[in-house]
């Protein structure tokens, strides 16, 4: 008897999750995972014989489950009861760090993408063609993982820099940052780094091009202390806020027009306050990421940059408006436009490539961005 009652207490279970997916509307955004969630999948004969309909299913199944935000935390719970430091992708610290573990590096890609920046800094002398890679928290914060967890990004990041030919101009950021990490160079619920490290890797960039700067004339102004980011959304781990502050010149305030392209939108204001109502405040920096965003400022320095980067450069581009006339910014993720017209249009003459490590070793659409037709 007792067996059969579990046999209906688990049909019934079954029967109210599928009454439950019917009635409920799906869900098209997770605020706790900050991610677009699967929807319905297409059927057709040729999705369900390809068997492309039933991968799509369980995904949108999973996405979708009722109460998903919760099981995701009791799950969440549950490893970390059982002595679990590392949550998906994330490990976690004892002062309460997550740390997002280093991406496998795709070599044949690296190698390519390279050699496409090595070609363009021998094509086009005139232009001053610089290179940096941001380390990640894995590297910098190695000293809060757990004891089993290992990181080789500090060779990632050197052998990247041995392949680039002697007239690009390599950027190292990883010493001083890493000699900087008593302040906070990491958001403790994020991937990305904060302003202050952005900083840090302002000055070895702008050392690095010979421009003089006091550190007194830039000011950082707390924007929010409620933040959570990524690894947070990815791990199901809330307990932890962080506070983004903003880096600007001091009287930057009218010193630039920022006009998004894509959007045809301008503004004076590379902010975007109403983006701190939202679960990513990242987005504060920019309005978060766009195909390209032209910045025209009254430096009156004579330099032209084109900034090449992904996320880690939107908290950055402020920091840069006091010594270039225009920046150019360009995320290779969403541009599809001729970036070499964009180069003769805006008369360039400083390009910076600007990734963080994990991103750089992953990317997919830079090769195709420099790759002349």
């Amino acid at each position: 008897m007792k067996r059969y009652l579990l046999r209906y207490i688990v049909l019934a279970f079954l029967l109210g999750v599928c009454v439950w997916m019917v009635v409920d509307e799906d869900r098209e955004f997770s605020e706790q995972e900050n991610r677009n969630l699967s929807q319905f999948p297409e059927v057709s004969s040729e999705t369900v014989f390809s068997g492309e309909f039933m991968s799509d299913f369980e995904t949108y199944l999973a996405d979708q489950f009722p109460a998903r935000d919760w099981c995701i935390r009791v799950k969440t719970e549950v490893l970390r009861l059982s002595g679990q430091k590392l949550i998906g992708d994330y490990y976690l610290s004892d002062d309460n760090y997550l740390i997002q573990k280093d991406f496998e590096c795709n070599w044949e890609r690296v190698d390519e993408m390279l050699g496409l920046i090595n070609g363009l800094a021998a094509e086009y002398e005139n232009i001053n063609v610089s290179f940096m890679l941001a380390p990640t928290a894995m590297s910098i914060y190695e000293d809060k993982l757990p004891y089993t967890a290992e990181t080789t990004q500090l060779t990632t990041i050197d052998k990247i820099a041995s392949k680039l030919d002697e007239n690009v101009n390599y950027v190292d950021v990883y010493k001083a940052i890493y000699s900087a990490r008593a302040v906070e160079m990491y958001y403790k619920t994020d991937h990305h780094w904060t302003s202050r490290a952005a900083f840090v890797a302002f000055g070895e960039y702008v050392n690095s091009l010979g421009i003089e700067y006091a550190k007194d004339d830039y000011a950082f102004y707390v924007v929010t202390n409620n933040f959570q980011g990524t690894c947070a959304s990815g791990s199901g781990i809330y307990e932890t806020t962080d506070t983004i502050e903003i880096c600007v010149p001091m009287d930057s305030v009218g010193s630039y027009v920022v006009n998004y392209v894509d959007e045809m939108y301008k503004t004076a204001s590379l902010f975007e306050s109403d983006k701190l109502e939202i679960k990513d405040k990242y987005q504060v920096f920019m309005g978060g990421n766009h195909s390209q965003v032209d910045v025209t400022t009254n430096a009156g320095t004579g330099r032209n940059l084109l900034l090449i980067k992904d996320s880690y450069g939107n908290c950055m581009v402020p920091i840069l408006t006091k010594h270039f006339d225009k920046i150019i910014v360009i995320d290779p993720r969403y541009f599809s436009g001729d970036i070499y017209e964009v180069m003769m249009t805006y008369r360039i003459n400083e390009i910076l490539f600007m990734y963080n490590v994990n991103s750089f070793v992953t990317d997919n659409s830079l090769d195709v961005m420099l790759t002349k037709e």
